[in-house]
């Protein structure tokens, strides 16, 4: 049996089991990152955890974009590892390291639940949560659903221009709670930290619109690094390519750190016997007639 893990889905309160991110994952998301292409980049992301996920009636694109966020912080963490190193630019370029175990609990600390607005004299109840979309939202955008007399609506099902019209034919007083509730959730993420930095320096927060640009600083990583890894374990170690890129890039640094230690134990294993061959075969002086 592979093994797996448990990740959550905060707005289903539930955790869920997902299939390991492997080294051929992180080769394709270290590209992405590269090209600096966001857009590509979430595309990818919500496809890894479509085949990750063991559960196959979740559809992820249709998680809001905090959810999705969440899952993937908690996978970067348990198969590549729970600390990022950051460069905070300034005057002076600083290096810190980011906690992923702190961010996920301060994500958790803030989060809000789907919030529903009810409106009795129009018999009409609004689920509002954070939107899916992972760039600016608009009022639209955070509204999941509509029940109106009785009849249910899913957001997600409609296109832009009907969402629209359905927020057109609403009460002022109506629109005035949702945006409310929308301001609401928006304070939420920008209360959960991502790093806490010294001193009397401010910490730096979530903020939706940025989510693509936190992806690639968690998860991006220098190509010729990660290739010229796998060439060690190809060409030295005497692995095939498709054992080690089905590999967690966490057990592949486990592996070359240990590589790395018996080579050095080996080398200087070797230097302690050719200096002893060599103090055996030296010709003590003073001897003779």
């Amino acid at each position: 049996m592979n093994w797996t893990l448990t990740a959550p889905i905060a707005s289903f309160e539930k955790n869920y089991r997902f299939h390991p991110v492997t080294n051929k994952h992180l080769e394709a998301i270290i590209k992405y990152c590269m090209s600096k292409d966001d857009n590509g980049l979430i595309l990818y992301m919500q496809h890894m955890l479509s085949a990750l996920s063991l559960d196959d009636t979740v559809n992820f694109e249709k998680l809001p974009c905090i959810d999705q966020l969440l899952l993937l912080i908690r996978l970067r963490s348990l198969c590549i590892g729970p600390r990022v190193e950051i460069i905070l630019e300034g005057e002076k370029d600083v290096r810190h390291k980011m906690s992923l175990i702190d961010v996920q609990k301060s994500i958790n600390e803030q989060y809000l639940p789907p919030q529903t607005l009810s409106f009795p004299d129009g018999g009409t109840d609004i689920l509002l949560h954070y939107p899916v979309k992972w760039t600016d939202a608009d009022t639209v955008d955070y509204i999941h659903s509509y029940t109106i007399a009785g009849k249910h609506i899913d957001c997600h099902n409609l296109n832009r221009e009907q969402k629209e019209q359905l927020l057109e034919q609403l009460s002022t007083d109506q629109i005035r709670s949702i945006q409310n509730t929308c301001t609401k959730l928006d304070d939420s993420i920008l209360s959960m930290t991502i790093i806490r930095l010294p001193g009397d320096e401010p910490n730096i927060s979530l903020e939706l619109g940025q989510f693509g640009h936190i992806l690639r600083l968690i998860y991006s990583d220098s190509y010729p690094n990660f290739i010229e890894l796998m060439y060690i374990f190809v060409k030295i170690i005497n692995m095939s390519l498709s054992d080690v890129m089905n590999l967690t890039p966490s057990d592949t640094q486990i592996y070359y750190q240990m590589f790395v230690k018996e080579t050095h134990e080996r080398e200087k294993a070797q230097e302690q016997a050719n200096n002893q061959n060599n103090n055996s075969r030296s010709v003590p002086s003073g001897l003779g007639g």
